[in-house]
């Protein structure tokens, strides 16, 4: 996935899918470096490999 698209939504809270790779992942996108994404979630920051992402939806609220 690009990272410059990925950048738009820093600061937004995101859902973010890896398909069968795991889990959905709800939170906010605190930044994108190298092919990772860091993500503030409701149990502390995760990590998402940018490869594995198939869909980040903003949500609203």
């Amino acid at each position: 996935m690009n990272h410059e698209i990925i950048q738009k939504y820093i600061g937004s809270s995101c859902r973010i899918s890896t398909g069968s790779f795991g889990n959905a992942i709800v939170g906010v996108i605190r930044d994108v470096k190298d092919n990772w994404i860091e993500v503030e979630t409701k149990k502390g920051m995760e990590l998402v490999n940018a490869e594995f992402v198939l869909n980040i939806r903003a949500l609203r609220g």
